[in-house]
């Protein structure tokens, strides 16, 4: 499948899923109160499940002025996709502007790192740990 053509389609697509969903929603629908305490709600029968009628009281107005902002909202994104696109053209073969990667070194002209001394372990004034012999070294 072609990717513009594919693209291109998406608006299309969607306008026609909210004009079907708008045409679903104007008939009443059954919902089932569900659960112990009814909190929830399902499209299907459940055990202990109560009926809920739903109907949509908008007036075929009020529903016609729903499909027309659901319409140009569609146009919009379209127009919007369009635009998105064309300044992606414009700016494919530019890289990124203002940011300047610092020089690498290489690790012979780094500066030479400063090791630390060990130092003894401990407090100085105390007295050096006391060394057991194993029980193995200790029957021999």
């Amino acid at each position: 499948m072609n990717v513009r053509s594919a693209a291109s389609r998406w608006p299309v697509t969607c306008l026609l899923i909210m004009l079907a969903s708008a045409a679903d929603a104007a008939q009443p629908q059954t919902v089932y109160r569900c659960g112990p305490d009814g909190r929830v709600y399902s499209q299907t029968p459940c055990a202990d499940g109560k009926v809920v009628t739903i109907e949509d009281s908008r007036s075929d107005q009020q529903l016609k002025a729903a499909r027309d902002v659901a319409k140009r909202d569609a146009q919009q994104a379209q127009s919007l996709a369009e635009e998105r696109k064309q300044r992606e053209a414009a700016a494919a073969g530019q890289g990124a502007t203002g940011i300047k990667a610092p020089p690498v070194e290489s690790p012979a002209s780094a500066p030479a790192r400063k090791t630390k001394s060990k130092s003894p372990r401990g407090d100085p004034n105390m007295s050096p740990p006391m060394r057991v012999p194993s029980p193995a070294t200790a029957t021999k």
